[in-house]
């Protein structure tokens, strides 16, 4: 065995090792107390659902599109934000159903929660190996090399990324291999680690490539204009070849990208609170140097900062420039909007400044025998007292800080002493002083985000008596495109837990159209107004007959569900009763209707609701038929104010619970089943408290005016039980409102569709690879169904290719014959065929320039 292989074993052995050593308190955590690796935030609200959600599509060789995905879309690509294009999720995503198959697990939940750690740990491995390739690069001593790749892989900002957005330390990985890249590209001609590095940072995810871009650009610009006297291209030369390594980069790993920059195209996070400080608060989670919940920069790293005589090599000189501009950055938060496409400011790109703070670091101790002690302590006291003051300030002490004298102690040794072992000694010190700050980072800052495996059933994220009862009601449904409502836990991806067809998704990306439909084109009232977020058609009973959804499971304290549903089952889970409905006036999952509405022929959501049940609407043929236009109750109401005062569309409420008493004909509750209210309602003060708008039994809960993510102003349907008097209840302060409309529904439009259609019959089967739709005896029309469309589906009867359209907003239809049989629907992502192209075009030019070694000729 050669010794280039032994030293190569050598380093994975002690990567690997050094890995798990620092994931030891967590494993442990784990195992023996059920604390979970993982945010009680969107770790459990999204990470988690959404990788048990692609390991059991993989595991059926589903095709991209998915009816389940919310209420239905291409959930590849709209998940390319988060695992569906990352190397590491799919190795995970590989190892939880290894281990499933291995152990005939049914339940993936318990898997995922443990792959957390362990593809965390092979990450660490992984980032700690390609670093310390870097810094050997950089003609670092194999001991500081290892250090440094130590300080970056193991840090608090890894630990925090893997903890909260596990995806989100991948580019962790990304970034040194990246680096290496440019660094062999400009030393050696070699061009395969930067194109195989720009081709999977662009695979991965396209929020990661704009970092990159941002970092790398700035990285290469300096090694271009300052050139390294080992570099062997001139200025041209690096131009055209980092152009040429990005084109082919780009190639090869242009499909992930592709369908990202789509997914984010098709997205609508419109944001109505944007506004950014100039400067940063000065409060502790912004701290680099002592207890910051996004970065603990090492103190050694900004000790290296004021030693003058370290700035003559050429990469310390790197590093310390862009680690001081970094620095003075942070001070704002436009340095963060920059770096999240001038978006709310977040702090993701620290994990730059732990690569500059970690070969920092290694330098000092590479070259610590060309400082003198006095150099060392006078660039040691701004440093340490701004550590102390920081102790004082906040109240608080990290065990971490116990290292700070030792480590100066022994660098002051190795100035004045040349021991045979003390690079070795500095080395273990820097494992133990890393290893103490990641104890202190998880005791200090992230416990309160760590959720324990207890947590998962007391708030009923996932627990085995509602996954039994959820069970139970799939096995009564009639096809396989048949839904269950379940909102509680309101933002937990409820349906990926469980494995059902529901109504919600929390997710960054998704389909703009669908926001529209409720916001816009139904008015539908959701449980939270956030980007990011849809559930339910609150309780709207024709919506809910429309979108297939059967049951509907309540807390039993809740008494808005839907109309024209009966209670056919009540359990206790944690503490906590609920009741489960069945919708009695289901349609098919599919029918064939012949009449059409223009959408411009229709003005109210009620009108809007009988339209789609008894045909189609679209925006591309005239009408054919009408719907009556409901009366506007809101004429003959007697409306008056209780605790509130109303002027201009301004309504002041004076105390918690004031509002609107309305009073209706005293024929509205006999004639009517449902009311729907138009309401026009925002507050205007206090803007920094959340609120609610409660219309008798339906509350409606609205976010403050300052949270981030908001949700633009919208009219929205209250809809309620009829009765002759209604309350609209608001907490105290200042409203803009409009009471715009009531309508009353007396379902009897639904009735007539729901026997109407029940003879067709139409079955729909989930054949994961393509749906399919068996029409038996029917009438010619346009068939129609709540399949959400997107560009991309395709469909033929009886093997003939047919066009599908949109319908009703954002539903799919196409034309049938009354002989057609069978229906197949499929799916193939926008450009899946010219990236495949292009990616063997890619691969081709990259085999080719090696081959021919096009480059070394130049």
């Amino acid at each position: 065995m050669s010794h280039k292989i032994k030293h190569i074993i050598y380093l994975l052995i002690i990567a690997v090792a050094t890995a798990f050593l620092f994931y030891t308190p967590a494993l442990y955590r784990y195992f023996i107390h059920g604390d979970l690796y993982t945010s009680v935030g969107d770790g459990l609200k999204q990470m988690i659902p959404f990788q048990m959600y692609l390991a059991e599509h993989a595991k059926q060789f589903t095709m991209f599109y998915d009816i389940g995905f919310g209420i239905g879309g291409d959930y590849f690509s709209n998940l390319s934000y988060y695992y569906s294009t990352s190397p590491f999720a799919w190795i995970g995503i590989g190892f939880t159903l290894l281990y499933q198959s291995i152990t005939h697990a049914e339940q993936l939940f318990n898997i995922v929660l443990t792959s957390q750690l362990f593809i965390a740990i092979f990450k660490c491995a992984c980032t700690i190996v390609v670093t310390y390739l870097l810094f050997l690069n950089f003609k670092m001593r194999k001991s500081y090399a290892f250090a440094g790749a130590m300080l970056y892989a193991c840090s608090t900002v890894f630990y925090y990324f893997t903890f909260t957005w596990s995806f989100f330390s991948d580019v962790m990985f990304y970034l040194p291999l990246s680096i290496l890249g440019i660094e062999r590209l400009f030393k050696q001609k070699k061009i395969t680690v930067l194109i195989l590095a720009i081709a999977v940072t662009i695979t991965s995810n396209f929020y990661f490539t704009y970092y990159e871009f941002i970092i790398l650009a700035c990285y290469a610009l300096y090694r271009i204009i300052f050139k390294y006297k080992s570099d062997i291209l001139n200025i041209k030369q690096k131009l055209v070849y980092l152009v040429l390594c990005g084109m082919i980069g780009f190639l090869i790993g242009n499909f992930g990208f592709v369908q990202g920059v789509l997914s984010f195209i098709d997205n609508d996070r419109t944001l109505t609170n944007n506004h950014v400080s100039p400067l940063i608060p000065f409060i502790k989670q912004y701290n680099m140097l002592y207890g910051g919940f996004y970065i603990t920069v090492s103190f050694l790293a900004m000790i290296a900062l004021f030693l003058k005589p370290l700035y003559k090599f050429y990469y310390f000189k790197l590093f310390a420039i862009f680690t001081i501009l970094t620095l003075i950055g942070s001070f704002s938060p436009y340095f963060d909007s920059f770096f999240n496409g001038f978006s709310m400011p977040q702090r993701r790109w620290v994990y730059a400044l732990a690569l500059l703070s970690a070969g920092l670091t290694s330098m000092v101790l590479q070259h610590i025998r060309l400082i003198t002690m006095r150099q060392l302590l006078y660039a040691s006291i701004i440093p340490v007292l701004f550590i102390i003051i920081s102790a004082i300030w906040q109240q608080s002490f990290y065990f971490w800080v116990l290292f700070i004298p030792i480590v100066i102690g022994l660098l002051m040794m190795s100035i004045k002493h040349h021991y045979k072992y003390m690079n070795i000694a500095l080395c273990l010190i820097m494992v133990a002083y890393q290893f103490t700050l990641i104890h202190d980072y998880q005791k200090h800052v992230l416990t309160k985000y760590t959720p324990n495996i207890n947590t998962i059933e007391k708030r009923l994220i996932y627990n085995p008596k509602m996954a039994s009862k959820i069970n139970h009601l799939k096995d009564q449904q009639t096809d396989d495109f048949r839904r269950i409502d379940m909102v509680k836990p309101i933002s937990v991806n409820s349906p990926m837990y469980y494995s059902f067809n529901g109504t919600k998704l929390y997710s960054s990306i998704y389909n703009a159209e669908i926001l529209r439909f409720y916001e816009k084109d139904l008015l539908i009232s959701m449980p939270r107004n956030s980007n990011s977020y849809y559930a339910s058609f609150s309780e709207r009973t024709n919506l809910n007959s429309l979108f297939n959804v059967d049951y509907t499971i309540k807390a039993k304290n809740d008494l808005h569900y839907p109309a024209l549903s009966h209670r056919i089952d009540s359990f206790k889970d944690q503490g906590e009763h609920f009741h489960i409905y069945e919708n009695t006036q289901k349609l098919p999952s599919a029918r064939i209707v012949q009449n059409v509405y223009h959408d411009k022929d229709l003005k109210s959501p009620l009108e809007k609701e009988h339209a789609m049940l008894k045909g189609i609407i679209t925006n591309d043929q005239p009408s054919n038929a009408k719907v009556s236009k409901p009366e506007n109750l809101l004429k003959s109401a007697d409306v008056q104010y209780e605790n509130a005062s109303y002027d201009n569309k301004k309504l002041t409420v004076h105390k918690n619970g004031g509002g609107l008493n309305i009073t209706l004909p005293k024929d509205t509750y006999k004639k009517y089943q449902s009311l729907y209210l138009g309401l026009d309602t925002e507050i205007q003060k206090p803007k920094n408290k959340n609120y609610y708008v409660a219309v008798n039994e339906n509350k409606i809960f609205r976010y403050r005016l300052t949270y981030p993510y908001v949700r633009p102003h919208h009219t929205t349907v209250a809809n309620v039980k009829s009765s002759n008097n209604v309350y609209i209840k608001l907490r105290k302060g200042t409203y803009k409102f409009d009471l715009k409309s009531i309508y009353g529904e007396d379902f009897s439009t639904l009735k007539q569709a729901s026997k109407g259609f029940k003879s067709q019959n139409i079955k729909f089967k989930n054949k994961n690879t393509h749906y399919e739709i068996d029409l038996n005896e029917h009438p010619s029309g346009n068939l129609v169904m709540p399949l959400v469309y997107k560009k991309g589906l395709k469909a033929s009867i009886d093997g003939k290719e047919v066009p599908i359209k949109k319908a009703n907003y954002i539903m799919s239809s196409l034309k049938v014959h009354k002989d057609d049989k069978k229906v197949i629907i499929s799916y193939e992502p926008p450009y899946l065929k010219i990236s495949m192209l292009a990616t063997f075009i890619g691969i081709v030019l990259l085999i080719w320039l090696r081959r021919n070694k096009w480059l070394t000729k130049q």
